[in-house]
């Protein structure tokens, strides 16, 4: 038996295809054909005669954003990382290596691209007999924010940190005016001097302990306070942002990390920072016909949304619902207003009552 050479920092003297390394049922290449059906014309001539550095094809975007998804739905940071690591990336990505950054601003800007897009797989999943509208089932399932459940914040603890931070800016331009500006372009203190910054700190911590309950800073408040070292304005501002989502909040409290998140609870009936995903898929396949995110931590207000998306997504496909369409929920959707509103659309609605599932629950104990 001979050895083979370890040639591990062996170059190759010939461009590579990618396509001779990856398998030929990989789903790298249904994303391809999935995206080549999409017409990105016009967002890409946003960027065609602007001055700056010159912008990746929104369709390169798309195709990474949608494999990310078949593979579980990755972060940005993932997305970034597989276009270097990953073979099938690598081919979506035509080598090229998009920072995380764009990638999400590609995600917020371009929610009708990805939309076009999800439409066309359930076209293309009917013109290959995967779906037979017959019997479609609705779930909710609750999505982990990627923050802790301590980082929280509510209006008092805003306001609180604000007093804080406008206060140690106030400061920083009194000092700035009693010592001048020698250079010209010096800046205060608090931004450059991070004992100073420390000191403050400490203070507001042993102030927030003196205080009552209602006045104390929690931990969460106390750690934001000091990344604002570097830069108090920014911080600032991102405290009025907190500010303005804490009042749009039900619960009067929001997560500093993610403030679009709302507390839920799982299955294991923990409160959590989640979102709540929508889903709608055909009995015969499996296959995802509707899907949304909400904030409402129940499915009670979701049904109805969730059948006016689906006729949307079908639109294409059926002029209507067909007639034998046959719907059916669990007893989260349970509601006067969901029955009435299945009755008036004519659909064969099942959906378990809160008391039937007690009782069935109890059965299988």
């Amino acid at each position: 038996m001979v050895l083979k050479d370890d040639n591990i920092n062996q170059t190759m003297l010939v461009p590579l295809d990618l396509r001779n390394l990856i398998p030929e049922d990989h789903p790298c290449y249904f994303i391809k054909n999935v995206v080549d059906l999409i017409d990105c014309s016009k967002a890409n001539q946003e960027f065609r005669g602007k001055p700056g550095e010159f912008a990746y094809p929104r369709e390169l975007l798309l195709r990474l954003v949608l494999m990310s998804v078949f593979d579980g739905g990755l972060s940005s940071r993932e997305i970034e990382r597989k276009t270097r690591t990953d073979i099938a990336y690598m081919y979506l990505a035509a080598m090229e290596k998009p920072s995380y950054r764009t990638i999400a601003r590609f995600k917020v800007n371009y929610v009708d691209l990805i939309d076009k897009a999800f439409k066309t797989t359930i076209k293309i999943a009917k013109e290959n007999d995967l779906i037979k509208i017959h019997h479609v089932s609705l779930d909710g399932t609750k999505i982990k924010a990627k923050t802790s459940i301590n980082k929280l914040t509510d209006e008092n603890q805003i306001k609180i940190m604000k007093e804080h931070l406008k206060k140690s800016i106030e400061l920083d331009q009194e000092e700035d005016k009693e010592l001048g500006d020698e250079s010209g372009n010096s800046v205060p203190k608090s931004l450059t001097d991070k004992e100073k910054f420390k000191k403050t700190v400490k203070e507001i911590q042993k102030s927030s302990k003196n205080n009552r309950n209602k006045d104390k800073l929690r931990s969460s408040s106390l750690n934001l306070l000091k990344q604002a070292k570097k830069n108090p304005e920014k911080a600032l501002k991102k405290l009025d942002k907190l500010e303005e989502k804490v009042k749009k909040s039900p619960k009067d409290v929001i997560s500093l990390n993610d403030p679009d998140a709302r507390l839920m609870k799982n299955k294991k009936g923990k409160w959590e920072w989640d979102y709540n995903a929508q889903i709608i898929v055909d009995e015969y396949k499996g296959i995802i016909l509707s899907s949304y995110i909400t904030q409402n931590p129940t499915d009670h207000f979701e049904l109805i949304p969730s059948i006016e998306q689906l006729e949307s997504n079908l639109s294409e496909i059926y002029d209507e619902l067909p007639s034998n369409f046959q719907f059916s929920a669990d007893n989260g959707y349970s509601t006067d207003e969901n029955t009435t509103y299945l009755e008036e659309k004519g659909l064969d609605g099942y959906i378990s009552t809160r008391k039937l599932s007690r009782k069935e629950k109890k059965y299988n104990l």
